[in-house]
Formats: structure tokens, C-alpha cells, sequence
């Protein structure tokens, strides 16, 4: 397995003086760790000097183990940047191998609630990331400031993208007229959810629709688990002639309606949703579009939670709650790239089982 490949642009921030291990062994401790069922620091050390001898075999350990202050350390002072390019460049050397005339990647944030202060008013710090839908990939991500909140994050997120030939989904924090003239300027399109706290947009949106419902293309899709019915009706309009308030909207093409329904246990909840999109599609694309975008709460964000359980971490200083971010997720997109029938939650305790089992998953990172 080559590391020193895949870690090859990470600056060592310590002095040559004072380092008794190699970066990389500490970055590659650090992520079997976590693929084995570790979620601290301390654990992190544990599972390296019970594994010291397997760890041995690819990796060159001059003076052992770490200890758990040194991993401490360095997560806390790396570079953040560099450590997350390690994630999107193999992100992208996976993208690189799929034709796709148009990628649709989704844009959302995570608040690590287990980063909350106690008293604080926060609710903790919050990473907005860019996911590939189709493929469950991690392109890039960014930490929301502490004085500050997602829609400042995004449009910063969003310049370091190649958006050629991408669909951005947002929901409405990310529905900013700043954000669809980033996105169109970069070569990409827009799809963006709009909500009542743009009233005058929303509203026109909502009024404009509500008397055309029965000249409009109509695309049903049903969804049916665990004693769930989910009926998404979708709607699309281009004739936006009318619609004063996205006038200087750029390149905006499509208002998109949904009604969706949900039976749970004979109770029945229904919702409308409104949205703006650069692209031209028939219905049916939107409506797949759409549900798609929520792949990244409920393939990233949800497995970081019931997987890595990432709501209870609690490292919050310096750069440590990202740079562990992103460790969680190069392990998740690991696992997710295993091609057995076992959950992720399952792959996780096996890696920490069976020793080639978690060189396989290892692979999917850095081929030998």
C-alpha cells in the first residue's frame, strides 16, 4: 500500500528535532484505528499497541506507537487543507474512471453536536460538504466560522470546485442569487430549494404555480419501506416571464414544484416544496434529482452518525474537529467502496476483527 503517494502533500508542521515518528505512520494508525472501531485519540493509541505487530508489516514505526498526545497533536495543528486534498483528489480519481454527460454533487452541512460547549449558544461546529450523489464520494468540504453560519461557508466551498458539467443541489441555506452566479460562472448548473424566508421569491414561485397545476407535465415516483408509503409528485414550469423577483437571476431556466405525501402507520403528512434551477429537464429529471440530493443526509451524514457515532465526538480545538472530519470520512468512503453485502456499521466491526479483511478495505484507499 502506498502512502507515501497518497499522504505526498502533507507538510510536517513539527521540528526535525523533535520527531520520533513518521507523519504518515501516524495518519495511517489513525485511520485503521477508525476503521476498527476507534473514535478517540485514546483508542487510537490502543488499537496501536495491540496491532503493533500487524502494523509492522506495511508501515515503518521507528520508535512504536504513538502516544495518544502525539495523535492529539498533530490532528490538532496539521494542515487542514492539504489533509482534506488527500480525501478530494482520490475522490476525484474515482470520478475520473465514471462518463457522465452531467454529475449531479449535493451541497449540505452537519453540526458535530458533541462540539457544543456547555451554555454556549451554538450548537456546535458546523462542516458543510460536497458529495457526490451518485457515486458517494466526499469532493471537498469547509468549516463554518465561529462567528459566522452555512450560507458564508458555501460560496466558499463552491470556489474551490471544478463545477464544469456539475448540477449543484442546495437546500435553502445555499439558495442565494451570489451563489447561482458562482455556480453558472464556474461552467456548472443550479438547482436551489427555496423556503418562506425568501418571501417575496417564495411567494410569487407559490402563486405563479398554483393556478397552472393542471396544464403542467406531472412525474410521480413512490417509495414503499418499513411501513412507509412516500408519494412525490413533481412539477415544472419555464415560462418565467412573469416572475419579477428572479428577473436578475442568472441563468435561471426552471421553477420545479413538489408535493410530497407520507403515510407512516396510517398517519398521513404532506409538504410542498419549491425550486430554481439553471437546467432545462423533463419532470421525471427533476424529481430524481431531487430526492438524489438527499443521498448526502442519508448516505454521508446519517452513516457518520450511526457508523463513526459522530454526533458524540467531542475534539473541538484548533483544527482538530476537521481534520478528524476528515478521517471519518476517508474510513466511511472506504468501507462504502467494499463490494460484500454487509452494512457499513458491520464492515467496520469486521475490519476490526479480521486483519486482512481491513488490508482489503485499506486497498481501496492506496493500492498496492
Amino acid at each position: 500500500m502506498d502512502w507515501n503517494t497518497f499522504f505526498a502533500d502533507m507538510p510536517d508542521f513539527r521540528l526535525e528535532r523533535s520527531k520520533k515518528h513518521q507523519l504518515v505512520d501516524i495518519l495511517v494508525i489513525a485511520l485503521c484505528a477508525l476503521l476498527s472501531g476507534a473514535d478517540d485519540f485514546e483508542e487510537i493509541e490502543a488499537y496501536g499497541q495491540r496491532k503493533e505487530a500487524f502494523l509492522r508489516t506495511f508501515l515503518a514505526l521507528p520508535n512504536g506507537i504513538p502516544s495518544h498526545d502525539t495523535f492529539t497533536r498533530v490532528f490538532r495543528h496539521m494542515d487542514t487543507e492539504a489533509f482534506g486534498r488527500c480525501l478530494y483528489n482520490w475522490s476525484a480519481q474515482v470520478l475520473a474512471t465514471v462518463a457522465e454527460s452531467l454529475q449531479q454533487v449535493s451541497v449540505d452541512g452537519k453540526v458535530l453536536r458533541g462540539t457544543a460547549r456547555a451554555g454556549a449558544k451554538k450548537s456546535g461546529i458546523c462542516i458543510v460538504s460536497a458529495w457526490s450523489s451518485a457515486h458517494c464520494l466526499v469532493l471537498g468540504q469547509a468549516k463554518v466560522g465561529s462567528k459566522s453560519n452555512e450560507k458564508t461557508a458555501i460560496p466558499e466551498l463552491l470556489r474551490s470546485l471544478d463545477l464544469t458539467d456539475t448540477l449543484v443541489s442546495c437546500d435553502a441555506a445555499g439558495c442565494q442569487r451570489a451563489n447561482a452566479e458562482l455556480i453558472v460562472a464556474r461552467g456548472g448548473h443550479y438547482l436551489l430549494a427555496l423556503k418562506r424566508d425568501q418571501p417575496t421569491i417564495y411567494e410569487q414561485v407559490h402563486d405563479y404555480f398554483s393556478p397552472r397545476l393542471a396544464q403542467l407535465e406531472v412525474a410521480q415516483h413512490l417509495d414503499f419501506g418499513s411501513g412507509r408509503l412516500e408519494r412525490r409528485t413533481c412539477r415544472v414550469e419555464t415560462r418565467l416571464e412573469l416572475l419579477d423577483a428572479l428577473a436578475d437571476w442568472p441563468g435561471v431556466r426552471s421553477v420545479i414544484r413538489v408535493d410530497a405525501s407520507r403515510e407512516i402507520a396510517g398517519r398521513r403528512v404532506e409538504q410542498t416544496r419549491y425550486y430554481v434551477s439553471s437546467l432545462v429537464a423533463e419532470a421525471a429529471e427533476f424529481n430524481h434529482y431531487i430526492r438524489q440530493h438527499w443521498s448526502i443526509e442519508n448516505r454521508l451524514h446519517w452513516h457518520l452518525d450511526v457508523v463513526f457515532r459522530e454526533d458524540r465526538q467531542r475534539v473541538r480545538t484548533q483544527n482538530g474537529p476537521l481534520n478528524m472530519a476528515t478521517a471519518r470520512k476517508m474510513a466511511l468512503q472506504a468501507l462504502g467502496r467494499m463490494d460484500d453485502k454487509q452494512s457499513r456499521k458491520n464492515r467496520r466491526k469486521i475490519a476490526g476483527w479480521d486483519d486482512d479483511y481491513l488490508k482489503a478495505v485499506l486497498t481501496k484507499i492506496a493500492p498496492n
